[in-house]
């Protein structure tokens, strides 16, 4: 046999066990790919599944929250439905109250003024859920008011004296859209049915709510069955169910999108490994060929010997080792760099998540204290409330009921004008009226605003002397309220008989307001984050000390706006505060300079 069959026959039987041991990995390959696409179809549907739970999360919080109202307690009826109209405005959806006959009290889809229909006959179904007591998400539903597709969710919760109700939201099932991304190119589509195999909403034009089903779908429903079906057409549909309302998310897509990647990975490799065999048959025939040429030419020699003078034989020329250890590098090199930006991302991808994990504690922790600082004041409001409608109260008890409401409702008044200040100036959407102002009669007003807060705490609040009389160029209101806050954060940090100080000095060109007191400091982990919003000290069991922690950051906004600088120092629990205001001065006006 000659060396060129040989090294030939040698490569095709070295060729065969990696082929044969090509095909499994292969086969793992084409069916992790199918599984990806089915995983990727299972994830788009659970997060639809997720965001139509999230619409009726959002209504059943509302209804928690309307059916503590003070005014259904009270039963006050009529106001309690200017309220539920109040919060249905502009969000497309309304808001029905059941007593426990089945009789409407309230419904918001009705003019206000019409009478309401006769709705008893409901009564059996509205006292089912009543005994039940358990939140339920409707079918789809013919809207007796709007003639149109409906769905709700119907709240059933008890009052005192044994009073029963039951609250549905409603909305049109259109709206269900709101879940469903857009439709694409790929022929994929998102439906949701109800657990009567009924569609509700679907992202593919034309769609009409109500429809059935089609036949496979609807068995894979009643069986209860989660994950990919296949359908007559060769398609698939993906269900995934719905926990709070028992409805069925589905998501249909062709075959292509399942398999499509698999066979053409298949194919490929397929072509592939046959590439990879003919090129090795071609490439053993030119190594053989260049090995007989080499042979030939020392045979040649070697019969020369003796003949002629002794010839070296020719170099084969073969270059490929030279040039695949430079492959290699290069390869190597490209890895490293791949996995070190690999690693940077990573990184980058961790700090994002923990500076997202971290704004959603704020914003719990804020939501939480908002809830607990807007439900203080409700207490007494009530107890006043109920103070007032009794008989025979003396003008002393009139009049303690009248301001326990007023002071209570001036604290939540308080709270709201600080959350609307704050989405003011973070959005931009704040005017300065900036004009020349002296800054004597800024702090004499802050001193006056709060020196009622002071003295209940025997509190002493000095304002040093100034040396001269300082000009800035400033919005007087905010500049006052800026001033107020520090001075009312002072007040209420401090201890008793405290001694809290004003300042007012130059610097060069720069007004210095330092507002000092030796209250309870602050500790070193906040200072770096006392400004920002939602950021406050331990709160104490009492909560005297309490608020959102929004005053600092309207602080801060406030007077960068005037082009300055806040900051805040503090030695350390107990060891008291300073916080240094830095302005622009202004020169005196000609006016002021004159008088």
């Amino acid at each position: 046999m000659k060396v060129r069959s040989l090294l030939a026959l040698t490569i095709t039987v070295a060729l065969v066990p990696v082929v044969v041991f090509f095909a499994a990995p292969l086969a793992r390959l084409v069916d992790a790919e199918r599984d990806a696409g089915v995983r990727s179809l299972q994830e788009a549907a659970r997060a639809t599944s997720v965001a139509v739970d999230a619409q009726w999360n959002e209504a059943a919080g509302l209804m928690r929250a309307l059916s503590a109202s003070s005014k259904l307690e009270a039963e006050q009826l009529d106001a309690f439905a200017a309220k539920a109209r109040s919060l249905m405005a502009g969000r497309d959806a309304d808001l029905v109250l059941y007593d426990a006959n089945g009789q409407q009290r309230v419904n918001t889809a009705l003019p206000e003024g019409v009478a309401l229909p006769d709705t008893r006959a409901e009564r059996a179904r509205i006292s089912k859920m009543l005994d039940g007591s358990r939140v339920m998400v409707t079918d789809l539903l013919d809207g007796s008011v709007t003639r149109k597709p409906m769905v709700a969710l119907e709240y059933p919760f008890s009052l005192a004296e044994d009073r029963a109700y039951v609250m549905a939201y409603a909305f049109e099932a259109a709206l269900m859209a709101r879940a469903l991304p857009p439709p694409d190119h790929d022929g994929t589509t998102y439906q949701i049915y109800d657990s009567k195999a009924r569609l509700i909403q679907s992202n593919r034009p034309g769609a009409v709510a109500g429809t059935a089903a089609p036949p496979a779908i609807a068995a894979a429903m009643r069986a209860a069955q989660s994950g990919l079906v296949s359908l007559p057409d060769g398609g698939y549909a993906l269900l995934a169910s719905s926990r709070l309302s028992n409805w069925w998310v589905v998501v249909t897509t062709s075959a292509d999108r399942i398999d499509g990647n698999a066979r053409r990975i298949a194919l490929l490799s397929g072509l592939g490994l046959l590439m990879a065999l003919l090129l090795a048959v071609a490439t053993a025939w030119a190594i053989s060929a260049r090995i007989a040429k080499a042979i030939a030419q020392t045979s040649a020699a070697a019969g020369a010997i003796g003949s002629a003078p002794p010839q070296r034989p020719a170099p084969s020329g073969i270059a490929e080792v030279d040039e695949l250890g430079e492959s290699i590098y290069q390869a190597s090199h490209l890895l490293a760099e791949a996995a070190a930006e690999r690693e940077r991302l990573l990184v980058q991808a961790q700090h994002a998540r923990e500076v997202a994990d971290a704004q959603n504690r704020a914003k719990d922790e804020f939501l939480a204290m908002l809830g607990h600082e807007l439900r203080n004041p409700m207490a007494p409001i009530s107890v006043a409330a109920h103070m007032l409608a009794m008989p025979g109260l003396s003008e002393q008890q009139l009049r303690q009921a009248s301001d326990v409401i007023a002071r209570q409702s001036s604290h939540m008044n308080r709270l709201v004008n600080d959350l609307l200040d704050v989405s003011r100036v973070t959005r931009g959407l704040i005017s300065l009226e900036r004009k020349p102002l002296s800054i004597g009669p800024v702090i004499a007003s802050a001193v006056e605003q709060t020196g009622s807060m002071a003295a209940s705490q025997h509190h002493t609040l000095t304002v040093a002397p100034m040396a001269e009389e300082l000009w800035v160029n400033g919005d007087a209101i905010r500049l006052v309220q800026v001033l107020a806050n520090l001075l009312a954060n002072a007040i209420k940090y401090s201890p008793p008989r405290s001694e809290i100080r004003v300042e007012a000095a130059r610097d060069g060109g720069e007004l210095v307001l330092t507002v000092s007191d030796n209250g309870s400091g602050i500790e070193a982990g906040l200072l770096p984050r006392i400004f920002e919003l939602f950021s406050q000290g331990v709160r104490r069991p009492d909560r005297a000390d309490g608020g959102l922690g929004l005053g600092l950051a309207l602080v801060r906004k406030i007077v960068e706006l005037h082009g300055g600088s806040v900051a805040a120092y503090s030695e350390g629990p107990g060891m008291g505060s300073r916080f240094v205001i830095r302005m622009p001065l202004h020169t005196m006006p000609a006016h002021a300079a004159r008088q």
